[in-house]
């Protein structure tokens, strides 16, 4: 190798820290965004001046285990702790200006996927969204039917594994539930261990049991990895962070593995390499849509004889020149499908169609009707 080549591959890695570097720190903001929220609900005091002397303390300590000056550490802190005064400082003026406020259940703790599409939703939401994290599907859903939250982020379906089980249980048997947006993620698993660990050192492996599904082909190589399942990737994170033990790997997103101070050993190992989730917001209120905004409505329907009724359906709804943006089986065992057609429920033509449907199913169900999203946001 010569020296240009060196110096080349040498200057690229370090383009590869400094990227990693600055991603870590907009994480560190958003976690900062996250307490002050939490800080404002629970109306705790915004300045803590002990945990300002702590943390400097701290950094003192790893500055000095990690070899690093320690002068050179607290100058460049200062000038991160004083940047999420700033951005503390602007989102508690919108916070307390801002005249609605609303809850919103997701699937945690902080690394969870769902966590990373709240945070995505909330600094973009005109209104101000505080987080009501929950541990399992379940729990979102009794915080939801009791108002202690006024919406509720659920993964809905992905294209390797199809419609996620648990959560079209929840929506089959919700009484009252209005899908009001739609969010589309490109999920990029990777494989976590603790820092020095080796393949060759892993005897099991954690996750929430989607990223099982979908890195299945990954997992076939090693047969004699026991699986460990979690409510969620980030539980996961957790459970590997507190063990502490080199013999365990997590699947998970690079949010969780940087905040639980993991390494990644294998990138990008999901089955197929556009591995998208659709995500869906639901409230207990519609929302109305403007007739000139492309949107569509989501619908449960169960057929009596499933092949037969569903021929008849899509027929009608070609006749009527209504498009059909996807028929899936949502569960075999009751013959029900999720419908999802280009249409607004505010117009009289979309109503009569649908009771021409209605004809041909033992169950119809329409869980909302709400904007087209076509926009893709990655996650890594």
């Amino acid at each position: 190798m010569n020296k240009k080549t060196k110096l080349y591959l040498l200057r690229n890695k370090i383009n590869f820290i400094d990227n990693k570097i600055i991603k870590l720190l907009k994480c560190r903001e958003s976690v900062s965004v996250d307490i002050l929220k939490n800080k404002i609900y629970n109306k705790f005091n915004i300045y803590d001046k002990n945990r300002e002397i702590e943390l400097f303390k701290n950094l003192n300590k790893l500055s000095k285990k990690n070899e690093i000056n320690p002068t050179f550490i607290k100058k460049m802190f200062k000038m991160i702790v004083e940047n999420s005064i700033l951005i503390q400082r602007k989102w508690k003026n919108k916070i307390l200006n801002s005249k609605k406020e609303f809850r919103c259940a997701y699937l945690g703790p902080i690394g969870s996927y769902s966590s990373a599409v709240f945070n995505i939703i909330a600094k973009k939401n005109k209104n101000i969204l505080l987080e009501d994290e929950h541990i399992d599907f379940q729990s979102m859903i009794e915080s939801f039917n009791k108002k202690r939250c006024q919406l509720a982020l659920f993964p809905i379906e992905n294209r390797i594994s199809g419609i996620i089980p648990e959560v079209y249980d929840i929506l089959r048997k919700q009484e009252k539930v209005n899908i009001v947006k739609e969010i589309n993620i490109s999920v990029h698993h990777h494989l976590f261990t603790l820092k020095n660990c080796f393949f060759y050192n892993i005897k099991r492996v954690y996750s929430h049991i989607q990223p099982f599904i979908q890195c299945s082909l990954f997992l076939k190589r090693f047969p004699e990895w026991k699986k460990y399942y979690f409510n969620s990737t980030s539980a996961a994170m957790n459970q590997i962070s507190i063990e502490n033990k080199k013999t365990s790997a997590v699947l998970g997103n690079s949010i969780g593995g940087s905040y639980y101070n993991l390494q990644k050993i294998a990138t990008n190992i999901s089955n197929i390499k556009n591995n998208i989730t659709r995500f869906i917001l639901i409230s207990k209120k519609s929302k109305k849509i403007s007739n000139i905004t492309p949107s569509k409505i989501t619908m449960l329907i169960t057929l009596n004889d499933s092949k037969i009724n569903k021929n008849k359906i899509l027929q009608i709804l070609k006749e009527k020149n209504i498009l059909i943006i996807k028929i899936i089986l949502a569960s075999k065992k009751e013959k029900t499908y999720l419908l999802e057609i280009e249409a607004n429920l505010n117009l009289d033509i979309k109503k009569d169609i649908l009771y021409h449907i209605q004809k041909y199913t033992k169950y119809i169900k329409i869980l909302g009707c709400y904007p087209i999203s076509n926009k893709i946001i990655k996650i890594y």
